[in-house]
């Protein structure tokens, strides 16, 4: 039960045989249940080799301090599986007691009732026992922490959190309360097993069932959910606001959690002194994720009762200040900034200021930049391109662009299959802008599929190493090229490959005169953009579910209006094979 200072008493994990054949203290310990299971890990059971009490007391000590030391060891291994500490909750602190009282109780039954039972000197041993504890726990509570008994009993509620899976923090709020809580059920305990050695009948509770599971029990359950759709830079994200909820709460059960809960960690999130979130991301993803995971919990059966989300009625709210302060900064590269690109180390064959991808690979500082300019795509659909999405509709050439490749989609390519994607729902086609074609593109796409056949990556360091965790078509690239911009042309946050998208949607915009607006929809469909800027409604004209039918705009019309776009405060690289004849130069 617990351990005390005072020679008379017998301390936690000692105890004498009950078969009378030896009056020497042994040491029983039970191993932690993130143990369990583990080849070689058992109860461990050793005599100290005396009856002296006082002896057994120093070599018993020994023997625990090594037997928990080699366990430690072990849990360091397993630690990514054990659960994280439980935030402190009555319905929690009775859990831990009611567990305490069972598990002596039914040990008491087991000595008793199914082994050898107790002789004279078992009996009176189990007597002094409880009177010590009984004495120990009273001084808890009469004296705190001026008792002599504080420490040691604090080790052992700690453990015996740990054994039942609540392992708790002492700084917990509500840690005092489960201190008090515990030492009543020792004495209640040692009450019990009193009346038994009396003769007094004294019940073995129920065995009391467990508190539910917690929010970490859903991770891996969702993770698999929610692979299924949603891309990695999706999915990760996802996973990290359930993350962030367990941090904030602690890794509370599912059914503790309320809806000023919820209210309460995205008003703290919002406010954040460091990445705080904003109303909109707190008010949209993080408010569909965390609806998601519950209600995924609901139809798992691992939640009873409505879904917390629900009730919030309302939801924290910002300044409209506070809002702007909050939201990422993107903008449009300027003409000003494209010259400086175009003209900087970025666009120098012959530099040796690159490493790794970058230095090797360069069709992909040459041309990913150019077409996100003219065609403002997202910068994995260019990195992932291969030779076979280009060919021609009558007599224009087209480019096909296709949804963003990860996850599996993303190995296979790496591995080598041929990616072979071609529907309405995962492409566009578009025709190439004419000063991509006088650049000389199509003749570094008829080079790369003379080398590397029909469906040739365009730009191969793009491609993840295959088997990768969370493999991610052109990683190396965008953070490359973010960092680039950022920090070395000195543009500072908000500018980034997106900002390639900005400014062509900005020209598209300008673009437009009254009465010679694009057609609905097709500054969407070629830009590959779903919805409008709001800053381009009323400018640019929308269209409604008319998308959905057809064959939707021609290449043919499409390159007449995209004629119309002007770059002309853009000063070029050289064509293609020009610039390459630098990095020749060199090498010779």
């Amino acid at each position: 039960m617990c351990a005390t200072r005072d020679q008379r008493e017998v301390p936690e994990n000692f105890y004498r045989p009950d078969h009378g054949r030896t009056l020497n203290w042994y040491v029983r310990l039970v191993p932690p249940s993130a143990l369990k299971g583990l080849p070689g890990v058992r109860e461990f059971r050793k005599s100290t080799g005396t009856a002296d009490l006082r002896r057994a007391k120093a070599i018993g000590a020994r023997l625990i301090a090594e037997k928990r030391a080699e366990w430690d060891q072990l849990l360091a291994g397993v630690r990514g599986n054990q659960s994280a500490p439980r935030i402190l909750s009555q319905d929690l602190i009775q859990h831990i007691c009611a567990r305490r009282l069972y598990h002596w109780m039914q040990l008491d039954d087991e000595a008793r009732f199914e082994g050898e039972g107790y002789d004279d000197a078992t009996s009176a041993a189990l007597v002094q026992l409880c009177e010590v504890t009984d004495q120990s726990m009273r001084s808890v509570v009469q004296r705190g922490k001026a008792s002599p008994e504080w420490s040691s009993v604090l080790d052992v509620i700690d453990f015996w959190c740990v054994q039942v899976d609540c392992p708790v923090e002492r700084t917990d709020p509500l840690y005092p309360q489960l201190v008090r809580a515990f030492a009543e059920v020792e004495r209640e305990a040692a009450a019990r097993l009193l009346r038994r050695s009396q003769g007094e009948p004294a019940a073995t509770p129920s065995k009391p069932q467990a508190p539910g599971a917690t929010l970490s029990a859903m991770t891996e359950p969702y993770r698999a959910f929610k692979q299924v759709t949603a891309g990695t830079k999706h999915l990760g994200t996802s996973l990290n606001i359930w993350a962030r909820l367990i941090e904030h709460m602690g890794d509370v059960p599912l059914a503790s959690v309320k809806g000023a809960d919820l209210f309460e960690f995205l008003e703290a999130r919002m406010r954040a002194p460091e990445k705080p979130w904003s109303m909109t991301y707190a008010h949209g993803l993080v408010k569909r994720t965390l609806r998601e995971v519950f209600g995924l919990a609901r139809t798992r059966s691992l939640l009873d009762g409505p879904n917390p989300v629900d009730a919030m009625e309302v939801m924290p709210m910002l300044t409209a200040s506070e809002e702007r302060e909050r939201k990422k900064p993107r903008y449009p590269f300027t003409n000003k900034q494209l010259t400086t690109l175009f003209g900087s180390n970025w666009y120098r064959a012959d530099s040796d200021r690159w490493r790794g991808k970058m230095r090797k690979d360069l069709a992909a500082r040459f041309w990913v930049p150019l077409v996100c300019m003219f065609h403002g795509n997202r910068v994995r659909e260019v990195l992932q391109l291969v030779a076979s999405d280009f060919d021609a509709t009558g007599d224009v050439p087209v480019v096909h662009f296709r949804a963003e490749l990860e996850g599996e989609q993303a190995d296979l390519l790496a591995a080598g299959v041929a990616r072979s994607v071609k529907n309405d729902a995962t492409e566009r086609v578009v025709p190439l802008h004419p000063s991509l074609l006088a650049l000389g593109i199509l003749d570094f796409v008829a080079t790369r599929r003379r080398a590397d056949g029909e469906h040739a990556m365009l730009f191969p360091s793009s491609l993840p190493k295959p088997g990768g965790k969370t493999p991610i078509l052109g990683r190396a690239y965008e953070q490359a090229f973010l960092r680039y911009v950022r920090d070395e042309l000195e543009f500072g946050h908000g500018f980034g490959n997106h900002s390639f998208r900005h400014q062509l949607e900005d020209r598209i915009r300008d673009a437009q005169r009254p009465g010679q607006q694009w057609p609905a929809g097709l500054a969407q469909a070629y830009t590959g953009r779903k919805r409008l800027r709001g800053q381009d409604v009323g400018v640019i004209e929308t269209e409604g579910s008319e998308s959905a039918y057809g064959r939707g705009h021609a290449p043919s019309v499409v390159l007449e209006y995209i004629k119309t776009l002007d770059f002309s405060g853009v000063e070029l690289p050289p064509a293609y094979s020009v610039w390459l004849a630098g990095r020749a130069r060199q090498e010779r």
